[in-house]
């Protein structure tokens, strides 16, 4: 066998056991994506149960306020989410994709159902013996603040938005109080941040009838060696610039944000 023929043989024999090697492996690969499409249902409504439906197909009935239904077995793509009382239906579209979280929740202003918002979940890594803490507004209040250890840090985040930040490992006292300054309309509350979690809270309810609440949901992230700097994400509050700047307009003081997380 000549030179050139002996390394052609080579490169089949080297191809036919790539190919191979990805056959096996191709199953596992499909299953970590699926596996990172992880959908959850928030029941953000007080005192009403719901039954929970996606794609015509019953997930689970008489959802109280505050649960949490998942991770749901959602294939990529789009998918039918319905919300059902014995007063009224609500129905979106919602496009799986990574980790995100259905969450059926008032309006701000007055309505005769309630609407939906699909938040995505961040699970990227965060730093050793840190968490990531994210804020979300679904209650029957106008814009409001937030603050954490009595320090406001996020201001006039409306209904339907959310704020998150990297913070060190530890208990916060969060509460959510009008934009301006005033009477706590949630909390404050104490909140223990995991280190290597996902702490979600959603303020849901109306302080006119005393309804106002809080979901509190924990998702595991990975960490990382070092010590991640602590960070403001843009979520849909617009906190952060496109060229990577903090808003300081809707953030009330960078100093003290980084002089409470230990920066």
């Amino acid at each position: 066998m000549s030179v050139p023929q002996a390394r052609r043989a080579l490169s089949l024999v080297l191809l036919s056991a790539l190919v191979t090697l990805f056959t096996t492996l191709l199953p596992g690969g499909v299953a970590t994506a699926r596996q990172a499409a992880s959908t959850y249902v928030v029941q953000g409504v007080p005192d009403t149960r719901v039954d929970v439906s996606v794609d015509g197909n019953a997930v689970r009935s008489g959802v109280a306020a505050k649960q949490v239904v998942g991770p749901l077995g959602l294939s990529p793509g789009h998918h039918t989410v319905s919300f059902s009382s014995p007063d009224w239906k609500v129905t979106t579209s919602v496009t799986v994709h990574g980790s995100q979280d259905v969450v059926l929740h008032w309006p701000a202003d007055a309505a005769d159902k309630p609407v939906v918002t699909v938040f995505t979940n961040d699970v990227s890594a965060v730093g050793s013996a840190k968490g990531r803490l994210t804020v979300a507004h679904t209650a029957v209040v106008p814009p409001a603040d937030i603050t954490a250890d009595g320090k406001t840090l996020f201001t006039n985040i409306a209904n339907g938005e959310f704020v998150s930040a990297v913070v060190p490992a530890a208990t916060y006292q969060v509460a959510v109080v009008p934009t301006g300054g005033g009477n706590p309309l949630l909390g404050p509350l104490p909140l223990p941040v995991q280190a290597g979690a996902l702490t979600r809270v959603f303020a849901i309810g109306a302080p006119r009838n005393g309804s106002m609440d809080a979901v509190v949901q924990v998702l595991p992230v990975p960490t990382t060696g070092g010590a991640a700097p602590a960070s403001v994400h843009t979520g849909s509050a617009g906190l952060v610039n496109p060229d990577g700047s903090v808003d300081t307009a809707r953030l009330t003081t960078w100093p003290v944000l980084t002089a409470l997380l230990g920066h």
